[in-house]
């Protein structure tokens, strides 16, 4: 073999050197990502097996739809605490899907029905409590998965990142599904990676 053979011959090796690097980088980042989102799945669950959060959906199951925050606010105050952590349950969850944290899918898998729940019997007593405090955005993040849909879920639903949650909440409020028209929004949330 002559020195350029030899010289041929590295320049082979270094690129298959790259080549295996750059496929070994890509399979590291699939695992750490189905690892982030192992962790992420094992949080939600967490997250809604709190005693407060269980104790509150019984509560919330036993009021009639729309109930008001004096109905709540006859409610004991042990019941009144648990209501307050539910809604920063579903407020945390809000953030989280649309900061890209955990897909929107998976909180449609765990929770939808409960979330769907939450909204359908406190919808009224969060529009009081932002009249009350003079805050339209109070518990804005509150999934809008429940604000929708009758329980099927947001998955089907559409927008992108420039989407503030009152845009997210009056599209699902209006009954749209699918893009929103005219606006900002166009990108599926089909998988939730794309809030």
């Amino acid at each position: 073999m002559s020195l350029s053979d030899l010289a041929n011959l590295g320049q082979v090796i270094g690129a298959l050197a790259v080549v295996v690097g750059v496929i070994f980088g890509i399979l590291q980042l699939r695992q750490l990502s189905a690892q982030r989102r192992r962790e992420s799945a094992f949080a939600l669950m967490q997250s809604s097996q709190s005693p407060e959060v269980l104790r509150a959906v019984l509560t919330i199951e036993h009021l009639p739809d729309t109930v008001g925050k004096a109905q709540i606010d006859s409610l004991p105050k042990s019941d009144q605490a648990d209501v307050i952590a539910l809604l920063a349950t579903w407020e945390g969850l809000g953030i989280l899907v649309f900061n890209r944290e955990i897909p929107l899918q998976m909180v449609d898998d765990f929770y939808s029905g409960t979330v769907a729940q939450s909204w359908r019997k406190l919808q009224r007593y969060v529009e009081e409590l932002r009249e009350v405090s003079s805050r339209p955005t109070d518990w804005e993040w509150f999934p809008v998965a429940g604000r929708k849909n009758g329980g099927r879920g947001i998955s089907e639903a559409a927008c992108s990142s420039p989407c503030s949650a009152s845009q997210l909440e009056a599209h699902f409020l209006n009954g749209s599904r699918g893009h929103f028209e005219g606006a900002e929004c166009g990108r599926q949330l089909k998988h939730g990676v794309n809030i």
